[in-house]
């Protein structure tokens, strides 16, 4: 049976690349840039913010794990809220979501340039002259072009950049061990905490280095047994976000001593700055730089194209947008078009060259679209409590509420720039929604024709796919454990 045509992209990504995808949308410019100059404020305490962040990030991954699984779309929370609620729902999701991913990518673009720029200055080439913003856009484009060639190729090339990156960070790792500083981790080194409302600001930065999760969903036209693949991407991805970050904060609270903290609040690209207040310049910010640049920030900027561009070109074919953003390439089946727009929104957003403006927008409108993803999640539940559902949240519904109450408390005391700007967004989507998208029919099939048909594995492929999640799940204990307990070092000390 011929599938629809949302559907009619190549299913090519398996659960290296999906988990691949994830970790390289989230790991990247929160916590290279905002998120660990938080340190600045909270120091050691870091890690009880990151721990937090890590548990308010897990129920709404399963929720999504439960969603994707059983609607393994393009599209993502669009998808589901469209079913699960209705079509205005759907577009404020959609269009929250698109505009939350690509500020991820323009702020990662920024984020290279400056670790770039360091890179080169500690190899006595300075460009420093060189606005940064000529080199994100220059980046951008060059990632425009591998989106444009096909999923397939854009996912062997995430993977490539995420192992780059790992591969990097052990070195660099095993090199500054002997330089940690154990007394460095009594406390934090201010007189007293700052206030609640600040404190929740921090906070809110530090789970942006969580947001995205879920990247791997808006793909799901795209993944090889989605049914299976999805879920597991889902809950190994968010525990090994955390492992990635305690573990890199760790290492900056161990190398900075206290005096420095506040010039570390205010660093471009705190982990360079850092070993520079250090006095460890050289050849350990030359191999973090190489990581972070052309690991961890290539591997951002890539699903900061992919992901929103297959939310644009689901609304697209759903009547949400006009139908131009909904072509499909004859030769390599990528939505070219909605990736060229998606391209346009990245320069806009570099050209503000504000990161932390770009993260206070992104964590915002992430918030809102994970919000509406809940109320999509309990709303599948009541209009298709019979759906086949290969994966089932544990407390699903109970974890769609606590997940809107903590993500709303959230917001309260976010930045008040960023949140007018979400509120404009808010407000054009509506009205675009009243007068574009209200007079297009849209999609009109059954959820089972929407879904079409989802191949089962065979029995050795099932065992190939349980061995691949069995290593996945090993690396992700081992990994999370070595967070936590590498924490514990300094009060055994």
């Amino acid at each position: 049976m011929k599938e629809m045509d949302s559907q009619s992209m190549e299913r090519a990504l398996g659960l290296k690349e999906s988990i691949s995808m994830t970790i390289g949308t989230v790991v990247g410019v929160g916590l290279f840039t905002s998120g660990s100059a938080q340190i600045g404020y909270v120091g050691t305490w870091i890690i009880a913010f990151t721990f937090v962040a890590l548990l308010i990030s897990i129920w709404p991954a399963l929720l999504y794990a439960e969603m994707s699984a059983a609607l393994p779309l393009a599209g993502g929370t669009y998808n589901y809220t469209k079913r699960g609620v209705n079509r205005l729902w759907a577009n404020l999701a959609g269009w929250h979501y698109i505009v939350s991913v690509i500020a991820i990518g323009a702020g990662e673009t920024l984020a290279f340039a400056n670790y770039f720029k360091i890179l080169l200055r500690e190899l006595n080439i300075n460009i420093g002259y060189v606005d940064s913003r000529i080199i994100a856009c220059l980046l951008i484009l060059v990632f425009l072009v591998l989106n444009f060639k096909g999923i397939e190729q854009s996912g062997k090339a995430q993977t490539a950049f995420v192992f780059f990156f790992w591969g990097c960070s052990i070195l660099w790792f095993l090199y500054m061990i002997p330089h940690i500083h154990v007394q460095y981790f009594g406390g934090i080194a201010i007189n007293k905490l700052p206030p609640f409302k600040e404190l929740m600001y921090i906070f809110g930065l530090i789970w942006w280095c969580y947001t995205g999760f879920e990247t791997s969903v808006s793909l799901g036209a795209e993944v090889k047994y989605p049914q299976y693949t999805l879920p597991r991407s889902l809950k190994i991805s968010v525990f090994l976000v955390f492992a990635v970050n305690a573990i890199f904060q760790w290492f900056l609270v161990g190398i900075v001593p206290h005096e420095f903290y506040g010039d570390l609040v205010n660093a471009v690209a705190p982990y360079a700055d850092g070993l520079k207040l250090a006095g460890l310049a050289g050849f350990p910010i030359i191999l973090l730089c190489i990581g972070i640049a052309f690991g961890g920030d290539l591997s951002t900027i890539n699903p900061g194209i992919a992901a929103p561009a297959r939310y644009i070109y689901t609304m697209s074919k759903d009547g949400a947008l006009p139908s131009f953003l909904g072509r499909l390439h004859k030769k390599y089946k990528t939505p070219y078009m909605a990736v060229i727009l998606v391209g346009i929104i990245n320069i806009i957003l570099i050209a503000t060259n504000s990161i932390e403006y770009i993260a206070s927008v992104s964590l915002i409108s992430l918030a809102i679209c994970y919000m509406i993803g809940c109320i999509a999640y309990l709303g599948l539940k009541k209009r298709y409590p019979r759906i086949r559902r290969p994966y089932i949240a544990p407390m699903g519904s109970v974890g769609a509420y606590v997940t809107i109450i903590i993500y709303a408390f959230m917001l309260v005391f976010a930045d008040r720039i960023a949140l007018l700007t979400a509120l404009i967004v808010t407000i054009l989507c509506i009205i675009f929604c009243l007068v574009y998208t209200r007079k297009k029919v849209g999609i009109k099939l059954t959820l089972e024709e929407e879904i079409g048909i989802i191949e089962e594995p065979t029995e050795k492929v099932r065992m190939k796919l349980d061995k691949e999640y069995s290593i996945w799940k090993l690396i992700t204990i081992i990994s999370f454990f070595v967070a936590i307990a590498i924490y514990l070092i300094p009060v055994i000390v």
